[in-house]
């Protein structure tokens, strides 16, 4: 487990939020936690969002369809 700012293998626990455990590194003082959100959405459902984008359909639309925020649509396609 590496820090993700600096990379460096020196850190520490530095309490819980939202139940994960949060480290701070002690090189560059970059707090951050290890767990990986459960509700971060797969890139096959990303891409799928994009590919739906280029067929036509608006940006609620395709939230309804995949079970998404449409801003999360939106931010996905202004990132592609």
């Amino acid at each position: 487990m590496n820090c993700p700012r600096c990379n460096s293998s020196t850190h520490k626990k530095n309490g819980i939020v939202c139940g994960r455990q949060r480290y701070k590194c002690h090189d560059c003082g970059y707090n951050y936690t290890v767990e990986v959100k459960s509700t971060a959405s797969s890139p096959s459902v990303k891409r799928q969002a994009l590919q739906l984008y280029l067929e036509g359909l608006g940006f609620r639309s395709i939230g309804r369809f995949l079970g998404v925020s449409h801003v999360s649509v939106q931010k996905w396609i202004k990132k592609f």
